[in-house]
């Protein structure tokens, strides 16, 4: 952990700067069962009508669906959003980060995406990831998400590159403990927050400088 020291000496805030295991694991698995879906189903409709249908869901937002045909230009051959996207992130050789339009593109949704993943995504009751889970427990809360803090392998595999600090605040760890073990609540800092806004399965409830995710 690090000691952040612009804080006044009597109350020490430490901070990690961790990976995010699961993530990607999560994202592939969702746009490939997604897409499948999609094409099942023959959907030719606009987004507004494909969101009526069971179990469909389509994960971007209409810019960001944009953005990424805009990316591949005349590549893209009728592929959706979704569809582009897990084309760009499976490949292991991570060819997308060689290219400016494609990190441009990609980087909304990822990030959107991420704070998704770590806020509301849970498995009996808890946080999907692993080390969420653990930080959490001890009563930490999400502070930020971090565009591209791990072009290592490993971190283009796990998450994209991105990498997430959780925050302990002395005064507030026992609290965000409990609340966490007994309700599943997930403390966040309204920058990680404001990724998910308008999100359906998100409710916020500010407080102080933090916010429940239920």
């Amino acid at each position: 952990m690090l000691t952040d020291t612009s804080f006044p000496l009597t109350t020490k805030v430490f901070a990690t700067l961790s990976p995010i295991p699961g993530f990607m694991q999560w994202l592939l698995s969702k746009l490939a069962s997604q897409s499948k879906l999609a094409k099942a189903e023959d959907i030719s409709r606009s987004s507004a009508d494909r969101s009526g249908l069971t179990f469909y869901e389509n994960i971007l937002e209409p810019e960001e669906e944009r953005a990424l045909i805009d990316s591949l230009g005349d590549l893209a051959s009728g592929k959706s959003g979704m569809e582009i996207m897990l084309n760009l992130l499976t490949p292991t050789s991570h060819e997308w980060t060689n290219s400016d339009k494609l990190l441009s593109a990609l980087k909304p949704p990822l990030m959107r995406l991420c704070a998704r993943y770590l806020l509301q995504e849970k498995k009996r009751g808890k946080a999907l990831d692993s080390v969420a889970n653990f930080h959490l427990q001890n009563g930490a809360m999400v502070q930020r998400i971090n565009w591209m803090a791990d072009q290592s392998e490993k971190g283009l595999n796990q998450s994209a590159g991105i990498m997430v600090n959780y925050v302990y605040r002395p005064e507030n760890i026992e609290e965000y403990a409990q609340s966490y073990f007994s309700k599943g609540h997930i403390h966040s800092s309204y920058d990680v927050k404001r990724y998910i806004q308008g999100c359906r399965g998100a409710d916020v409830v500010p407080n102080g400088d933090s916010n429940e995710i239920y």
